[in-house]
């Protein structure tokens, strides 16, 4: 049984997730499919992950040890004028992959937000990771929008999927 524990805007958490959002297969799936300096994402962790304490990012706990990372940023849908939707990134640590965690995860995400008066859950993700749809998509969300999306940091085009859960 999983459970979510607040991440702690320090060095210490912060090189725990930068280890995994370095890791190959995760760089590989991506948003961006570059790795980051370090420098670089401890400015981003701790000025831009922290700004709404309701929303703050989380560790996904399993055994008592550290299993996966999920951060949270408030976004509009047009759709839905005035509701509060949270997009959901997770990171499932490379050494837990395949074992249900995120999708386990993303289900005590869901059942946390609707607490939070949080109307739906958003994710964008690139149509060639297989593994994060399956996910989500087992944990209740579905498949919202599609669009294509240049990336001026790799200098290219792909195709992003939205997958909405409504609370």
């Amino acid at each position: 049984m999983i459970t979510l524990c607040p991440c702690k805007n320090n060095k210490h958490d912060a090189k725990i997730a930068f280890s995994w959002r370095n890791d190959p297969k995760t760089v590989a799936a991506s948003y961006i499919t570059l790795p980051k300096t370090w420098d670089s994402f401890w400015l981003e962790y701790s000025e831009g992950y922290f700004k709404e304490e309701q929303f703050c990012p989380v560790f996904i706990i399993e055994s008592g040890e550290p299993a996966g990372f999920i951060r949270f940023e408030k976004t509009n849908l047009p759709d839905y004028p005035g509701q509060i939707i949270i997009e959901v990134m997770i990171n499932v640590a490379p050494y837990r992959r395949g074992e249900g965690i995120g999708t386990e995860a993303l289900g005590a995400v869901c059942r946390y937000m609707k607490t939070q008066n949080v109307f739906a859950l958003l994710a964008d993700i690139r149509q060639t990771n297989k593994a994060s749809r399956n996910a989500f998509e087992k944990a209740g969300f579905s498949l919202f929008a599609q669009r294509t999306e240049y990336i001026a940091k790799t200098k290219e085009n792909c195709c992003i999927l939205c997958y909405l859960c409504k609370l």
